[in-house]
């Protein structure tokens, strides 16, 4: 997300907290689903409505990479999330459709989210 993004900020300021990567981890191996995963950690009123539906749509597989890129970067002991975004806040503020996928970069899983093609 691009670096104003209220929940990529609030997202980031929680990881630095211990505690807090141990919950993630926790939730992740146990699949909990990624809102419900924003919502336990109070993070909910920093998530828009486009990107709640961005999130709850994503396909399977991709929640898959996402749970092995944040993991990843828990295991380097890194406490911020693995994102490539290019989707400007106009486009989010617009409600622009946006692609997701995950995919190594400089040999380390990363989440990157484009504006949608056609």
């Amino acid at each position: 997300m691009p670096p104003a993004e209220p929940l990529v900020i609030a997202a980031n300021a929680a990881l630095a907290d211990p505690n807090v990567r141990a919950t993630v981890r926790q939730m992740h191996e146990a699949g909990v689903p990624l809102v419900q995963m924003v919502e336990a950690l109070g993070l909910d009123d920093d998530m828009s409505r486009h990107i709640r539906e961005i999130v709850e749509h994503l396909a399977p597989e991709v929640v898959a990479g996402i749970r092995q890129a944040t993991l990843t970067m828990l295991d380097a002991a890194q406490g911020q999330l693995p994102l490539d975004c290019s989707v400007t806040r106009e486009q989010l503020d617009r409600g622009a459709p946006v692609t997701v996928n995950v995919s190594p970069e400089q040999g380390v899983p990363t989440i990157r989210i484009r504006p949608a093609s056609g």
